[in-house]
């Protein structure tokens, strides 16, 4: 049997969630097990182990006088308080097990209708066939319809004096608050670091297995809170009897921070195409979005803590910076669904870039180029104009056709897509314009990727269109993938960043 079955809590007192585990123990004390019962929190949190506990611990004889008193009415017994369940008993093994039949456990996405819920009332009205009491624990239970909530409220109104419910979910908010109010709530947080070590150590312990805390740390930070998770990897360390967490490298290895830190950095230095470059290889490396998101902002408030001498360390940006960054990135949403991985935080740190360029001033490489016959100049391009023609009712879109910079024309250009396609517009920018005329703009690309959704019909044709109306030219375009590209950007310092981001905090 798999590790994170066979060490599954099988005592309130075994709860590892320090705060789960008390509020159960004060109702234990106080002798009152509510009949609802809302359990909420992530997975893997003990949430299942603490209903089967709460199960197996009804139905124990040492407790069959209170339940009597509590759920029947029956004459009072002298001590008015739950014991813990006799873990060794078999009533109690089903229950662990899942095989009970009074501890029935039910997946509410898979019972979500209203039918389903009916199907349960009739089912609720048959009392125990061990036992003296019926617990049903739902799953899952935020996945209900809205019909399917409505049909559970009136049963949690006026439940059948042998039933006990508990419901489970990782998503309390959708919880209709009908239904919350007709609970008791338990929140099941994360686990803590010290919660899980202590897990992972009892299980080293039962297995016999030597360990260092420096590996238990490791694990732990892997399992983001969750105990099943961090079992499961301690399980996939342990070879003949001995922890050995290079058999699980690759697992627990993480690349984020090495691509956080080159990520921030490309920001700091205002290079766009460095930014484009990582996003690239998180991409495609299949980087897991939500765990780079967690890592990311748990760079930058580490970061601010050791500014501010709260933890040690020394810190890789100023208080400011930190600040920034935490502030724009929270006010992303990053769990929306988009066709390409990372495009919102790619979108957003583009977009402080340059706003970056234009609230500091442009200060020279730090290794300024020498003169050379090689350097190129800016093309200018002369457009012939037609005398005595008159201008279309809608000139005023149109830019003056002479004596323009080619690099003015490609940035009007791509301005037109700020409000009609943002998507395009970002793909553009990414670009670098190599030359320009009446007929061709031949244009740098440094990701695949960028080419080839440039190259797609319909974009080709929105530039062609925005050529005309815009620039009054039939213009063609040719992408050109560049393999190694050397950007000179522009060198600021802290203390110009941090400008930008008092213009952007205020």
């Amino acid at each position: 049997m798999a590790w994170y079955r066979s060490y599954r809590p099988k005592k309130i007192q075994d709860l590892n969630i320090s705060s789960v585990r008390e509020s159960l123990e004060r109702m234990m004390a106080a002798g009152k097990i509510p009949q609802s019962l809302l359990f909420a929190g992530p997975k893997g949190t003990g949430k299942t182990s603490a209903s089967r506990i709460l199960g197996a611990m009804l139905n124990d004889p040492a407790n069959a006088d209170l339940v009597d008193y509590l759920f029947f009415k029956k004459v009072a017994p002298k001590k008015l308080a739950f014991v813990e369940p006799n873990e060794e008993s078999e009533f109690a093994k089903r229950v662990y097990d899942g095989h009970s039949f009074v501890v029935q456990e039910l997946d509410a996405a898979s019972n979500r209708r209203i039918d389903d819920i009916r199907l349960l009332r009739e089912r609720i009205n048959l009392p125990p066939s061990d036992g003296k009491m019926m617990v049903y624990i739902l799953d899952e239970v935020h996945m209900l319809t809205n019909e399917a909530f409505n049909a559970l409220l009136k049963i949690l109104e006026e439940p059948p004096a042998h039933v006990v419910f508990i419901l489970a979910t990782t998503e309390l908010h959708k919880i209709p608050a009908t239904i919350v109010s007709r609970c008791s709530l338990i929140n099941f947080r994360k686990a803590s670091g010290k919660e899980l070590k202590e897990a992972l150590e009892r299980v080293l312990k039962a297995e016999k297995i030597k360990f260092a805390d420096e590996d238990l740390e490791k694990i732990s930070l892997r399992a983001d809170g969750s105990f099943r998770d961090g079992v499961k990897i301690l399980e996939m360390a342990c070879k003949d009897g001995k922890l050995d967490l290079e058999s699980i490298k690759d697992l627990l290895a993480s690349d984020n921070e090495s691509h956080i830190k080159n990520l921030l950095e490309a920001v700091v230095q205002k290079d766009e195409q460095e930014l484009l470059k990582i996003f690239g290889e998180l991409r495609d490396n299949n980087c897991n979005q939500r765990d780079f998101y967690k890592d990311l902002f748990e760079f930058l408030h580490k970061d601010l803590l050791m500014n501010l001498g709260v933890i040690d360390g020394v810190a890789h940006y100023s208080i400011k910076i930190d600040q920034f960054f935490l502030k724009e990135v929270l006010s992303l949403d990053l769990n929306q669904d988009t066709p390409i991985p990372f495009l919102v935080l790619e979108l957003k740190l583009l977009d402080i870039i340059e706003r970056s360029k234009k609230n500091t001033p442009n200060l020279p490489p730090k290794n300024p180029p020498t003169n050379s016959g090689s350097e190129k100049k800016t093309e200018k391009i002369e457009l012939k104009t037609k005398e005595n023609k008159k201008e279309p009712a809608d000139s005023k879109k149109k830019i003056q056709k002479t004596d323009l910079v080619g690099q003015d024309l490609w940035q009007k250009l791509i301005e037109t897509f700020s409000a009609d396609n943002f998507s395009l517009l970002t793909l553009l920018k990414s670009c670098k314009l190599d030359t320009i005329s009446e007929e061709l703009a031949r244009i740098f690309v440094y990701y695949p990727f960028h080419k080839e959704q440039l190259e797609q019909i319909k974009n080709k044709e929105l530039l062609n269109k925005a050529a005309r109306e815009v620039l009054g030219l039939d213009m063609q375009f040719d992408f050109v993938l560049q393999n190694e590209t050397v950007v000179a950007s522009n060198q600021i310092q802290d203390s110009e960043l941090m400008l930008a981001a008092k213009d952007s905090l205020l």
